[in-house]
């Protein structure tokens, strides 16, 4: 807490500091997680701090940000490249960008973060699978693409972290 900076909800710069419930998931968190949330509780943020913190302060992670759409999964790269941004700059010094556009960033360290609908090749150290309920329902072969290719993508130690509203036919 207070070491990264976020954007609110009327898009001011302010600490990140965990809410009660950010804290509980982060306090019980596994290797493998499936959030069902509300919505505005900052689960994805969470997440998306604990990405970067992984890729900053770990050589040679591998993350990936799944969505229901590439537009949706850019913002969230974005959040990521917001925080990174406003790290001290003797962090930005030790350990620089390498690559960065809307759907990569790299790190001199070797570590690195992409987003997009599904994910396939190489091996994850980190994966976030945001809406998953959503993406089952309208693109159920999607949502299976995600279940035997990314998933699967998961070094046995790695982190899977699927999260989404509730999201049903009826």
């Amino acid at each position: 807490d207070n070491f990264y900076f976020i954007q609110n909800e009327e898009g001011d710069t302010i600490p990140f500091v965990r809410n009660a419930a950010q804290r509980a998931f982060c306090d019980e968190s596994w290797s493998r997680d499936l959030l069902t949330k509300a919505r505005q509780l900052g689960f994805s943020t969470e997440i998306l701090i604990e990405i970067l913190d992984l890729c900053v302060f770990r050589s040679g992670q591998t993350c990936g940000v799944i969505d229901v759409t590439l537009k949706d999964a850019r913002k969230k790269l974005a959040k990521i490249k917001f925080a990174y941004d406003r790290l001290p700059n003797e962090i930005k010094v030790n350990v620089p960008l390498k690559k960065s556009n809307t759907e990569e960033l790299e790190w001199e360290n070797g570590s690195s973060v992409t987003v997009g609908v599904s994910y396939r090749g190489g091996t994850l150290q980190f994966l976030h699978v945001s809406e998953f309920g959503k993406i089952s329902v309208n693109s159920p072969d999607v949502a299976r693409e995600i279940k035997t290719g990314a998933m699967r993508a998961v070094h046995s130690t790695g982190r899977i972290v699927v999260e989404s509203t509730a999201h049903g036919t009826a």
